[in-house]
């Protein structure tokens, strides 16, 4: 039996191994460029709200012109109750 004969099963082992590694290399760089697409993802996402938040501020004003409003109808009729109309 030569040497290489009995070496084989540690060339196979080397062998898988190196393919394991291998996969998991590459499974860990796609993993690790898909989070970096993400991150930028949610930044734009994120810078887009901030956008629509501040183009929005206005319509929360309405609200409280609704109830000032609501205050002056209030107090009108009640006026008009008062003077008998």
């Amino acid at each position: 039996m030569g040497r290489s004969a009995e070496h084989v099963g540690w060339y196979v082992g080397i062998g898988i191994g190196f393919a394991v590694v291998s996969v998991v290399v590459v499974l860990v760089a796609m993993i690790l460029t898909l989070a970096s697409r993400i991150g930028s993802q949610a930044r734009t996402g994120i810078e887009s709200m901030d956008e629509a938040r501040a183009a929005t501020l206005g319509v929360w004003e309405i609200q409280k012109i609704n109830s000032s409003a609501t205050g002056i109808w209030r107090a009108a009729e009640s006026a008009r109750k008062l003077l008998g109309g």
